[in-house]
């Protein structure tokens, strides 16, 4: 799905180390020091070979929300705010963390893989694109010119930023609760009131249903999988050929996915 017009008011496996020569386009990435814990495991498919000089995020909301109430949309039109995404309202920050896949970034990473933060947590304004970098992914596996993007990302990782006055939305225990979206897009533009002609943009969900096309996870439930599929109508109805304005562009066209809690 695809959604807002502009800021809104509106997966046993034996673990192996592998040790390898990091290229410029990298290679499979494990870190040094496993550690246990629940994490997300992502794989994102899409129609056309992923291209590095595009944006990948994988937006996620840690906010103690079993329902929803708000989280992170794609912005499609002006005006463009940080030129990727906001949030389905302005009450709490729509997002408080993200992976970006490309090779674009802020920060320069081996694997083409970062993960971010957004400095208040959900008291923030991810809106204004401002954002913390928090390294590479636990584990990360490079397009290499393919269809597939896949990582693995600890909850650890979406902890509030300590010492500096965030609120913990989840009183020192592990995040449960995770609004998650998919936004790809060919650009992020550098004016944020002209309409960028060359900007195409994908995310969880279909073309015709312009709302909240994300996600509510839940992290106690340890195995399950989250995943996509070709129904229409269904919560999780993810179809070929619907990036907005028009599907010219298959490396943005998102066309399967799955989110699967793992416990190390």
């Amino acid at each position: 799905m695809i959604a807002s017009r502009g800021r809104p008011g509106h997966r046993a496996v034996l673990m192996i180390l592998i040790v390898c020569l990091v290229t410029a386009h990298g290679c499979a990435r494990t870190p040094s020091d496993v550690e246990t814990g629940t994490r997300l495991i992502v794989q994102l498919r899409f129609a056309g070979p992923v291209n590095d000089n595009y944006h990948y995020y994988v937006l996620i909301r840690n906010g103690a929300d079993p329902v929803g109430e708000n989280g992170p949309i794609a912005v499609i039109e002006p005006p463009y705010g940080n030129g990727f995404a906001t949030g389905r309202n302005t009450a709490t920050a729509g997002f408080t963390d993200f992976v970006e896949y490309g090779r674009g970034q802020a920060q320069p990473v081996a694997s083409g893989y970062g993960v971010y933060h957004v400095p208040g947590g959900i008291s923030g304004d991810p809106n204004r694109g401002v954002f913390a970098a928090r390294g590479e992914p636990d584990s990360s596996q490079p397009a290499l010119g393919g269809t597939l993007l896949r990582f693995e990302l600890g909850l650890d990782r979406l902890a509030p930023s300590t010492g500096a006055g965030e609120p913990d939305p989840n009183n020192g225990q592990p995040p449960r609760f995770l609004q998650v979206n998919v936004v790809a897009t060919t650009t992020r533009p550098s004016n944020p009131v002209v309409i960028d002609p060359s900007k195409v943009v994908d995310a969880f969900g279909d073309r015709a249903s312009l709302g909240s096309g994300y996600v509510t996870l839940d992290t106690a439930q340890a195995g399950r999988i989250y995943q996509s599929n070709q129904t229409p109508g269904d919560p999780f109805y993810e179809p070929e050929g619907d990036p907005y304005p028009s599907d010219r562009d298959p490396g943005i066209d998102l066309v399967a996915w799955s989110i699967q809690i793992a416990q190390r």
